[in-house]
């Protein structure tokens, strides 16, 4: 019988985590709850090992495995400050998304994932200056546009 190692890692990790959250529920230990977000990070790695390892070409395990772990980050840095910073570090999911797509546009040279790459990250940005540090910069969302509008203009519609 041939044995499939992808199990017996899976295997390995819900066994560990089940003993640890006992250990938590039990008194035992403490703050072990707080590390949750291993588990997507451990399924980013994953895809990314696919992509890597493997030589597969499929671009969708490199999005996956950016923004699992990507997320996984910053779900790891939230648990340990506190979510309330949700409230003004939400563009950090467009961002995300972004380097998501900017793996993909590494992957594969499709000039068309740079561009949604690039329009995610800087409409992160400006809508954390925006929302998260003054309101009064909001202008600054009016600047980002009209420069997009440019930037595709002069490189992308001209083939």
């Amino acid at each position: 019988m041939r044995k499939v190692r992808s199990v017996f890692v899976l295997a390995v990790m819900f066994i560990a985590a089940g003993v640890i959250l006992t250990l938590e529920n039990t008194g035992l230990i403490s703050g072990a709850s707080k590390l949750w977000p291993l588990f997507p990070l451990a399924a980013g790695v994953g895809f990314l090992l696919l992509y890597f390892g493997y030589k597969r070409n499929d671009v969708a395990l490199l999005f996956l495995g950016t923004v699992f772990a990507l997320l996984s980050v910053f779900f790891l840095y939230l648990n340990y400050t506190t979510w309330s910073q949700t409230a003004t570090l939400w563009p950090v999911f467009l961002a995300i998304a972004g380097a998501g797509f900017l793996s993909i546009y590494l992957g594969s040279r499709v000039r068309l994932f740079l561009f949604l790459a690039l329009g995610l990250i800087i409409l992160a940005g400006v809508f954390y200056l925006v929302f998260g540090v003054s309101l009064a910069l909001w202008p600054l969302s009016l600047v980002a546009f009209g420069a997009s509008l440019l930037f595709v203009n002069h490189f992308y519609l001209r083939r």
